[in-house]
């Protein structure tokens, strides 16, 4: 128990740290690493091949990557998208248009003001927020647990879409604390390029 104790606090203070390091960066350096990650992001081939991909939608008070021009370039060539919607505890997947009517959900992200669901066995692809991530493709996120427990659910029913991270560099760490449930990384966008993992 103390061993897991030690985790949740190691966790607790890794988030502390990543979201003052990524706030501490400048608003016009992070419009660029924005466009930079968003440019780097639309050439990948599994991104290029994806029919419907669930992306997140940016909190700005949180300094997260900017997912505002994404959704320009998928928008331009029509893939369908879905965005995170949290209902009950857990995380499903609401159908999303560029310029949809947001409203500020329960941890202050936004989500779409009418709730379509989506199919989510048709996700070919995830673009996920994190505060952190290691060189094993682990993400460090927000410690509720939303994205580990969705990911699990289509991996249930043999949905097993391809996960890339958004993320400045500046947040890779060595290594970082996992639980059983963690669900890791096939790839990271950051500013400059793409890191794999699988």
């Amino acid at each position: 128990m103390d061993h897991d104790v030690e985790r949740v606090n190691a966790k607790a203070g890794l988030r502390a740290m990543m979201v003052a390091r990524r706030c501490s960066i400048s608003a016009p350096s992070r419009i660029k690493m924005d466009l930079a990650i968003t440019s780097s992001l639309a050439l990948l081939p599994e991104v290029l091949s994806a029919h419907h991909i669930h992306l997140y939608l940016s909190i700005s008070a949180l300094a997260e990557v900017n997912t505002a021009p994404v959704i320009d370039v998928l928008a331009a060539k029509q893939t369908q998208l879905s965005v995170p919607v949290v209902q009950n505890g857990d995380l499903f997947s609401a159908l999303y248009h560029k310029g949809d009517v947001l409203r500020a959900a329960q941890f202050g992200q936004p989500e779409p003001e009418v709730y379509f669901a989506v199919d989510e066995s048709d996700i070919d692809l995830v673009l996920l927020p994190l505060l952190a991530f290691d060189g094993r493709g682990y993400r460090l996120g927000y410690g509720k647990g939303f994205y580990d427990r969705f990911l699990q659910r289509l991996g249930n029913r043999g949905v097993k879409p391809f996960r890339i991270g958004l993320s400045y560099l500046q947040q890779r760490l060595d290594e970082l604390p996992v639980d059983l449930w963690d669900e890791p990384l096939d790839a990271v966008v950051h500013e400059n390029g793409c890191i794999r993992f699988t």
